[in-house]
C-alpha cells in the first residue's frame, strides 16, 4: 500500500467517513479528553484528523489545536464545518505523519484517532509524533486492536486488507505497548472501548465491490462459527451481521529514554 493508494481510498469514501456512527461517536470523543486531563493553555496536534471529529472535540479545552492529514477531501469536510460553526482555535493543515513540518518539543499534547492500522511506518510516525511533543506532554492514541493470539491476529488482518486497501496492520496491544516503551513512554491510561459495528456499513466504509464484500462476509461467518477473531462476531435477531472491535484509548506521558 502506497501513500498516493491510501489518499486514494480516503478521497474515494471521505463522506462515508464524515457520517460513521462509531467515528462520530461523541461519548467516546468527551472520554478521550476526560482521559487526557488537557489544560486551557495547551497546544495540539490532532494526526490523521480526517474529517475533524477529535479535533473539534479537543478545541472546547485547549487554546489551539492543530489538526494535519495527506487527504484534501476529508480536510475539506473538516474546513467547511470549522467555517460553518465559527470555530476559532482549529487549523488544518495538509502534511504526512512520517515528516511533521513541526520543530521538536512544540505542542503539550499530540494525539492520533483510529489511524495507527493505516500508518506504513508506524514506528516512524510515533518518533516524529513524539519529536514535536514536550517533555512530559502527552500523545494520545486510539485504534482498533487484533487478539495477541498470533493466528487470530492474521486471520483478522487478512479480512482487513481484503476490504480495505488502505489497511496496513491491526497491532496486538503488545506490539503497540512495545513501540511506546521503546521511546520511552509512561503510559496513563490503557483502556478498552468496544466499538460495535453492522457489517454492511463497515463494508460500505471502504465500498470494497461485490466479490470482495462476498469474501470478507464468507471469512466472517466462518470466523464467526469457530471463534477464529475474538471480534464477538453474531448474528442479530433481524438475522443481520454485527460484530465488535476491540479497541484502545491509550494516553501516555513522554519521559526521557532509559539508558541501555
Amino acid at each position: 500500500m502506497t501513500h498516493t493508494k491510501s489518499q486514494e481510498q480516503f478521497a474515494r469514501r471521505s463522506h462515508a467517513y464524515a457520517k460513521n456512527c462509531v467515528l462520530s461517536n461523541k461519548d467516546n470523543l468527551k472520554h478521550i479528553v476526560e482521559l487526557t486531563a488537557p489544560s486551557g493553555t495547551d497546544r495540539l496536534l490532532d494526526v490523521a484528523t480526517g474529517t475533524g471529529f477529535l479535533a473539534f472535540e479537543f478545541a472546547k479545552h485547549v487554546s489551539e489545536v492543530i489538526g494535519i492529514d495527506f487527504t484534501e477531501e476529508m480536510l475539506a469536510i473538516a474546513k467547511q464545518y470549522k467555517a460553518d460553526n465559527d470555530i476559532k482555535n482549529v487549523v488544518f493543515e495538509s502534511a504526512d505523519v512520517e515528516s511533521l513540518p513541526f520543530n521538536d518539543n512544540c505542542f503539550e499534547i499530540v494525539s492520533c484517532r483510529f489511524a495507527l492500522h493505516h500508518f506504513l511506518h508506524p514506528e516512524k510516525a510515533i518518533s516524529e509524533m513524539t519529536r514535536v511533543l514536550k517533555h512530559d506532554g502527552k500523545l494520545v492514541l486510539l485504534d482498533i486492536i487484533s487478539s495477541e493470539d498470533v493466528t487470530k491476529s492474521e486471520y483478522q488482518n487478512e479480512m482487513e486488507h481484503i476490504r480495505d486497501p488502505s489497511h496496513v496492520k491491526q497491532y496486538r496491544p503488545s506490539e503497540i505497548t512495545q513501540m511506546l516503551n521503546d521511546r520511552g513512554f509512561n503510559i496513563l491510561h490503557f483502556e478498552d472501548w468496544p466499538a460495535d459495528f453492522a457489517f454492511d456499513e463497515w463494508i460500505s466504509m471502504s465500498d470494497p465491490g461485490v466479490e470482495s464484500t462476498k469474501r470478507v462476509k464468507e471469512m466472517m461467518i466462518k470466523a464467526m462459527k469457530n471463534n477464529l477473531t475474538d471480534l464477538d462476531i453474531r448474528l442479530n435477531d433481524a438475522g443481520d451481521l454485527r460484530f465488535t472491535y476491540n479497541t484502545k484509548i491509550i494516553v501516555a506521558r513522554k519521559c526521557s529514554l532509559r539508558s541501555h
